[in-house]
Formats: C-alpha cells, sequence, structure tokens
C-alpha cells in the first residue's frame, strides 16, 4: 500500500493483527508493502494507542494481539467478548417481539466486524452453547442466583477448554467432588446447566450452576467431544445458539 495515508495504513496493520494467530514484522511488510522498520514504528504507534500487542523485539520476532477480541476501536477481552456474544445470542433465540429486530441487526453487525480468525473461534463457540425451553416451575421453586465466582471460572474454563474439579450438591442433598469437562453451557431460562463430560461417571451429565458450591481450573485441557452425544442429552428442541 504505498502511498497511502498513515492513518490508512495504522487501520491495515489493526485489521491484519486481528486476522493472524501470530504473526511477523517480516509478513506485516510484505502485506503492506512497507519497509520493516516502517512496520515497527507503526506497532509501536498502536501500542501507544492502547492496542494490546504482544511481541519479540527484532525483525523476525513473532507479533499478536493479546488474547482477546477487537471490534472496530474497541478491544474486548475473551471474558467481554463471550459475554456480548452470549447476550446477543440468547436474546435472539427467547425472540422478544420487542427486541427481535434490533438484536438481529445488531448481532449481524457484530459478526462482520469480527476479524476471520477470532469468527472462527466465535463459531465453535456458538455450537457449544444450547438453548432450551423455559425452566419448569418445580426448577425454579429450588433455584437461586449462582455466585459470580463460579461462573466466572467456569466461563474461562468452558473456552480454555480446561478441566475443573467441582464441588456439587444434587437435588437429594448430596454432595460430591467431580473433575469435569465443561462442553456445552445449557440454557433453561433463566437456569443455567454445564453440560459435561463427567470422569467420575466416565459419562455426559448435567450440573446446575447454581448447586456448584467451589470450582476451581485445573491445568489440563480436555477435547471436544463428538457433538451429537451431547445434543441428544437434552430436549429434543434445544439448539446451538
Amino acid at each position: 500500500m504505498p502511498g497511502s495515508g498513515r492513518a490508512e495504513r495504522l487501520e491495515a496493520l489493526r485489521s491484519l493483527l486481528g486476522q493472524y494467530d501470530v504473526t511477523t514484522a517480516d509478513q506485516l511488510s510484505a502485506d503492506l508493502g512497507v519497509s520493516v522498520r516502517t512496520v515497527q514504528r507503526d506497532l509501536a504507534a498502536l501500542r501507544d494507542r492502547g492496542l494490546p500487542i504482544d511481541g519479540e523485539r527484532g525483525r523476525g520476532g513473532g507479533v499478536r494481539l493479546e488474547p482477546g477480541w477487537s471490534l472496530g476501536r474497541v478491544h474486548l477481552n475473551e471474558s467481554e467478548a463471550l459475554g456480548l456474544l452470549l447476550s446477543l445470542s440468547i436474546a435472539e433465540k427467547i425472540k422478544s417481539p420487542l427486541l427481535l429486530g434490533d438484536v438481529r441487526s445488531i448481532t449481524r453487525k457484530v459478526a462482520s466486524a469480527f476479524a476471520p480468525a477470532q469468527a472462527r473461534r466465535i463459531r465453535t463457540l456458538r455450537s457449544r452453547i444450547l438453548v432450551g425451553e423455559p425452566a419448569s416451575n418445580v426448577v425454579m421453586q429450588a433455584y437461586e442466583s449462582p455466585s459470580a465466582q463460579v461462573t466466572s471460572i467456569l466461563l474461562e474454563a468452558f473456552w480454555k477448554r480446561r478441566l475443573v474439579s467441582i464441588r456439587y450438591r444434587d437435588r437429594e442433598d448430596n454432595l460430591t467432588e467431580r473433575v469435569v469437562e465443561a462442553q456445552c453451557l445449557y440454557y433453561n431460562v433463566p437456569v443455567w446447566y454445564v453440560l459435561a463430560w463427567d470422569h467420575l461417571r466416565n459419562d455426559v451429565r448435567f450440573f446446575r450452576i447454581d448447586r456448584i458450591e467451589h470450582v476451581s481450573m485445573l491445568s489440563t485441557q480436555f477435547q471436544l467431544r463428538p457433538a451429537r452425544i451431547f445434543m441428544t442429552a437434552g430436549e429434543p428442541e434445544a439448539r446451538p445458539v
């Protein structure tokens, strides 16, 4: 892009960083048609403007955006981006007649603003979030809002695919310690469940999040299991967001 204004070049550089998981100054130089020294100056300028760019110094050092997703000029961390995705997707799924048109429009605009590498991760996450029917009266009689600490750790483990150790109290008031894979999230408005692979039972299990008394994220990552074993575990009407 020789001859382009610097502001336009900086915006193009920001966009390229969003498309790569990791790249180099040499690659960015080739993409933009400018020298490596110019790329390094522009990276420094973007850092000064608050864009969280992580990279090794020098010509061949790797360059990437710190973990998180960028939306226009707003950089979202992973928790904020996933929260935005969940909120929009669930609002659309509930089909409120007062909000539906606006939500669909907002969802399309948000989706188009994510870079390709980010959009791929979003599609994978969406396929792992299921929405079923509203919670029954029986469930609601015993429902309490889950603690923020539990939900934040579970959400982080969900998108990072990390094992969690949980202390769970079932409906018979039995307390057990489990190690589970948070393969899917399942929503019966307003009740959230973890649809997990339970290492204690070696099988698929639902865990109502408001009944999880303690959770800790482990260092071990898990692989996604075949979607069909989770899709068939809930209600026939349940669909990914």
